[in-house]
């Protein structure tokens, strides 16, 4: 049996992060919303019964730093598996992006296993088993629009407008650990004390939430993120935002051609992408 999956970016409308936690994690508050931006898994049976990862671009890390070796490996131990797997990742998500690449390809695995292996696993016990591979993962099984809690294992869907985007990545890795590290965390609210409140029916409602507490570290990080920001709002985005820890940035447009029509003022910022929710 051969599968071939696409695994899709996000981008963060709103992050909220709230207190660390004994274990090293971030309670964090987040909308998401899920975008047209893929990578693309093919996977397929491996007769020498290991778990193989390779991508087109020689990028992505090999053995537990992979979140794809992880996830084929934790499905395989918990539901005693002894099948190889062979999986090939087409990689169009930047790395160091912010759009979580790394927790979309993890998601995509468990699904795709899940069905390839026949284990008939929910969608709920999936989630739970995401969360042991990353914050991220969760929101991938879910799919769609969704309000993101705690470390990411709570999720609620959130209805937003058919949002268009572009996606500038000013190809700068930033590392999640580091802008995190450098982050202070100031206590202004307790955790019930954020919530989403307004009706989100337009591009201009959701402009109006667009928070990034990360984004302060990843400018001083990669100082390309404020000009970025800057270009994307005089080219007609009626909001423009970094993305999870950066670097990506994202401007919100009307409609696909208001999109289309920014792409030369930014060229030259980084790797563009002109994108819309899922």
């Amino acid at each position: 049996m051969k599968l071939s999956c696409a695994s899709p970016a996000k981008v963060n409308l709103m992050l909220k992060v709230l207190s660390k936690r004994e274990d090293g994690y971030h309670n964090l508050f987040s909308v998401v919303d899920v975008i047209s931006l893929y990578d693309i898994l093919h996977i397929k049976e491996e007769p020498s019964g290991k778990v193989i990862v390779k991508d087109d671009r020689g990028l992505l890390p090999e053995g537990e730093q992979n979140t794809v070796f992880r996830a084929a490996t934790l499905l395989r131990k918990q539901y005693g598996i002894t099948r190889g797997v062979k999986i090939f990742i087409e990689k169009n998500i930047p790395i160091g992006s912010g759009l979580g690449g790394p927790s979309s390809n993890a998601a995509t695995t468990l699904k795709a296993l899940n069905m390839m292996w026949e284990l008939q696993i929910n969608d709920d016990v999936l989630m739970g088993l995401g969360a042991e591979i990353g914050a991220d993962v969760p929101l991938f099984i879910h799919g769609g629009s969704c309000l993101m809690e705690g470390i990411g294992e709570r999720i609620t869907p959130v209805s937003l407008p058919r949002l268009w985007y572009l996606v500038v990545y000013p190809d700068t890795i930033l590392s999640t650990a580091e802008v995190y590290k450098r982050l202070k965390i100031v206590l202004t609210k307790g955790e019930n004390d954020i919530k989403l409140t307004g009706n989100l029916a337009t591009a201009y409602d959701v402009s109006r939430i667009l928070e990034n507490d990360l984004e302060k570290v990843g400018t001083l990080i990669c100082p390309t993120i404020k000009n970025v920001k800057a270009r994307l709002m005089d080219s007609g985005s009626v909001g423009a935002l970094m993305s999870g820890s950066g670097s990506s940035v994202f401007g919100i447009f009307e409609n696909e051609e208001k999109a289309r029509n920014a792409l030369k003022s930014l060229e030259g910022m980084g790797s563009l992408f002109v994108t819309h929710s899922i």
